[in-house]
């Protein structure tokens, strides 16, 4: 397929996404030496995978007799579920000439179940 600008692109896989039951979201952007757009990614909301989760900082003291003391700072993080799993489903615009885009990739597989219209407004 073939789009005149960016904005079409994202406006044709965001009504694919939504008849298809799944969300989309932008992602990476590569320019050309000039700064205009080469690649534009647009993915599933759940592709890729969060990043794993850094440890508490600890902070060392000393005591009142110079002993090395041990305390766990006092930030608490929450849980929060998991929205990236991984999911392959994409598409990519590469510019092809001066005034339109082309769909180099697409990829319509999911690795996840998909939402019901009962919980679209969850997602």
């Amino acid at each position: 397929m073939q789009f005149f600008s960016i904005k079409d692109g994202l406006k044709f896989y965001k009504t694919y996404a939504e008849a298809c039951s799944f969300n989309v979201r932008k992602a990476t952007t590569t320019k050309t030496k000039k700064a205009d757009v080469a690649f534009k990614y647009f993915l599933c909301n759940k592709a890729g995978f969060k990043e794993k989760r850094r440890g508490k900082v600890l902070d060392n003291l000393k005591d009142n007799e110079g002993d090395d003391v041990v305390l766990q700072s006092s930030s608490i993080s929450r849980k929060r579920l998991v929205t990236h799993v991984g999911c392959k489903a994409k598409m990519v615009l590469k510019f092809f000439n001066k005034s339109s885009y082309v769909v180099t990739i697409f990829h319509e597989g999911h690795t996840h179940r998909l939402f019901t219209p009962s919980s679209r407004k969850f997602q």
